[in-house]
């Protein structure tokens, strides 16, 4: 550090240039520390505050983006932690100290443009700062290339190009000299305004997502956002699958503790925060709004067991071996298979206390007709248990199901005239009346600790399901940025518990007495 000191004290200017560069073979914990040097010495304002410890993963993640090491990092943090200062840091960074210059196209996107551009406004600012300027200056050198220079978009010397645009409008086809953008960073791409629309979540979705699968080969995404709902993207980004390539890191202002996060704010600052935020949950404890109004109790959902599936046979998978014994019940969602919502199953075990879900399906492709043929196969693995298959669209389940001999749920139809009898439905049949009572049957069995979910999907789908979601009526998929179809499965299964027996397959007929579907 004495040598480091001397260079930047008494260090030409190359000498510092040197310093602060960098290479391909130089390892990670070398280039964040010249990252924080030459931020420090050029950018003193930012730093009136010591880093806390988030920042240095904030850091470390954009630059395993950067190098190709991950394909995306969403960086969820509470408002002013930070987490877009330290992005704009680290690309002009990147831009000046990259010997190679890996990444060549930066594009910033933001659902208001007018962000996007400042985001890039106080980038270029940085590159043409008089201190950076003397020690880097060629960066904006006339070439005999011609090069676009504005607060919008420009084109450095090197030929790296950073764009600000919308993410509303078309990102298929950007170009910068043959080459796809590299490096993504999508900033406040989710705001309250939004959220109001699902039509404009889902295309800013599919926006993100064309512009995602538009970048270069090795190109990678950065998320700065804030979690303020589980209705929009930020909270699909967050429970979709992870994978080696992905890191989430979600960054509340006090930790587990109750203690500040970052030495900038003290107890009575955050105190204040919460007496004059409009949502201080969801904008400064990255906790989502619609946490208020959930169902199901989230601290017995969270205190709940996850197991690993025991055996998968396709997507089918199961946590728990049949037992001849017990008695089981399936419930089952019927979707269209055109990638959209999903066709779900999920088995329970009601001779265990707690009950245990033991199986779980789901897949967005699978076709009606052929769900009856997965239906036959996943309850032969549990005793060709009861199956409730939901009956309110796509009948080729139920009849392919039929046809296979599945054990189905059968409820009474309406009474037509009299002296005829009444003829049997199968299925179950979700509708304004049903819907209500299964799903709070579910959430007192829940709340009362009388089921395990186990299944870490089923269970993220419980955590975030509101009232606003059990009064929704039925709506196009299309135009829906979360799905409840396993949580769906879930409690027509939970219905099954009163027309369960041990290994016996028979008829189930609902008695008057008995009849929970009455609108059949």
């Amino acid at each position: 550090m004495d040598k480091i000191q001397r260079i930047l004290k008494k260090g030409t200017l190359e000498d510092r240039k040197v310093l602060f560069s960098f290479k391909e073979t130089d390892d990670n914990n070398l280039i964040l520390l010249k990252f924080n040097l030459w931020a420090r010495y050029f950018f003193s304002q930012y730093f009136e505050d010591e880093d806390a410890p988030f920042h240095q993963s904030m850091n470390d993640f954009n630059l395993r983006v950067y190098r190709g090491e991950l394909d995306s990092f969403i960086n969820i943090a509470f408002r002013g932690a930070g987490k877009d200062v330290k992005t704009k840091l680290f690309i002009p960074f990147c831009i000046l100290n990259d010997i190679r210059h890996l990444r060549r196209y930066f594009k910033v996107l933001s659902a208001d443009l007018t962000n996007a551009k400042q985001s890039v406004t106080d980038i270029y600012n940085m590159l043409i700062f008089p201190r950076v300027v003397e020690m880097y200056p060629d960066t904006f050198e006339k070439s005999i290339y011609k090069r676009e220079e504005t607060m919008q978009s420009f084109t450095t010397f090197t030929m790296v190009k950073v764009l600000a645009d919308a993410i509303g409008t078309e990102q298929r086809g950007a170009i910068q000299e043959e080459a796809r953008p590299d490096f993504i960073w999508f900033n406040d791409f989710e705001t309250r305004k939004t959220l109001r629309s699902a039509v404009i979540s889902r295309s800013i979705w599919d926006n993100m997502e064309e512009a995602r699968t538009s970048l270069q080969k090795g190109g990678g995404c950065v998320y700065t956002c804030n979690y303020i709902s589980e209705m929009g993207n930020v909270h699909k980004l967050v429970t979709e699958k992870l994978d080696d390539g992905k890191r989430v890191l979600i960054t509340p202002i006090l930790d587990i503790a109750g203690q500040p996060t970052w030495k900038r704010y003290t107890k009575d600052d955050i105190e204040k925060m919460k007496k004059t935020d409009d949502d201080f949950e969801g904008e400064r404890m990255c906790k989502p709004s619609s946490s208020l109004d959930i169902i199901f109790d989230r601290d017995t959902l969270e205190k709940m067991p996850v197991l690993q599936p025991k055996k998968i046979i396709g997507e089918f998978k199961i946590f728990r071996d049949y037992d001849p014994s017990h008695r089981y019940g399936s419930g089952h969602d019927v979707a269209g298979g055109v990638g959209l919502d999903s066709s779900t199953s999920v088995f329970i075990d009601f001779s265990t206390f707690p009950a245990q879900v033991v199986g779980t399906f789901k897949s967005n492709i699978i076709r009606p007709e052929a769900f009856g043929d997965e239906i036959y196969s996943e309850t032969n693995n549990f005793g060709e248990c009861i199956a409730g298959i939901e009956n309110n669209k796509y009948d080729q389940t139920i009849l392919k199901a039929k046809m296979l001999g599945v054990n189905l749920y059968k409820a009474k139809g309406k009474e037509l005239k009299i002296n005829i009898p009444v003829p049997q439905v199968y299925g179950w049949n979700t509708n304004s009346l049903t819907k209500s009572k299964m799903f709070l049957d579910f959430s007192k069995v829940i709340s009362d600790g009388l089921i395990f979910l186990n299944d870490i999907d089923l269970l993220r789908e419980a955590k975030s399901y509101s009232r606003n979601d059990l009064i929704d009526r039925e709506e196009d998929p299309r135009l829906s940025t979360r799905h409840f179809d396993l949580l769906v499965a879930a409690c027509i299964a939970w219905q099954m518990k009163d027309y369960t027996t041990v290994k016996e397959k028979s008829n189930y007929f609902i008695s008057d007495e008995k009849q929970i579907n009455p609108a059949l």
